[in-house]
């Protein structure tokens, strides 16, 4: 498996340390005790569940600021109604884990545990699409991760980076009122 580095964000996030996630706010799989490949077959099942074919995983490292992160890319496709694959890839990286005086062992166990919580939440994640694709006609979880024709980059990618995309988002000072934006004075 080759690494990769995928390109990075125009503006560093604010992204909390894996020693500082709490289950209470959301966060799942601090503690699981799922292997890596066991972590990777079940996300490989969930792509499936939502009609795509998962061919790899790629380990790579993600840098924030000064913060390295691990994480993985998966790569995947489906099936177009033409008959063509069209591409698709999901990176997803760790949480950072702050040293401490515990050394270097320790350090090391749990950024090894903070990368499995990633993949233990990408599968919970692409579990929760398939349910979004079961109660809303239409939705196709997958798409957002679908290559853009030409490019490397994601929908998603494309989409959060073009200002003309940007300007088809609803007003920041509106309510959806029967199924139409209404703007707040």
């Amino acid at each position: 498996m080759s690494n990769f580095i995928p390109e990075q964000p125009k503006v560093s996030q604010d992204v909390p340390y894996y020693d500082d996630v709490l289950g209470s706010d959301g966060w799942q799989g601090q503690t699981t005790g799922k292997s890596i490949e066991t972590l990777k077959s079940e996300i490989v099942t969930a792509v499936s569940r939502m009609g795509g074919l998962v061919s790899g995983f790629m380990k790579g490292s993600f840098q924030t600021g000064k913060i390295k992160r691990e994480g993985y890319r998966v790569i995947y496709s489906i099936q177009a109604p033409n008959g063509n694959m069209i591409p698709g890839q999901i990176d997803i990286a760790a949480l950072p884990c702050r040293w401490n005086n515990r050394g270097q062992a320790s350090f090391d166990k749990r950024q090894q545990q903070s990368l499995r919580m990633a993949l233990f939440m990408l599968a919970a994640s692409i579990r929760g699409l398939w349910f979004l694709q079961q109660l809303s006609p239409g939705y196709a979880g997958l798409m957002p991760f679908m290559l853009v024709e030409g490019t490397n980059k994601t929908i998603s990618q494309f989409w959060s980076e073009s200002p003309v995309m940007s300007n088809l988002l609803p007003p920041p000072e509106s309510d959806f009122i029967d199924g139409q934006y209404e703007v707040k004075k």
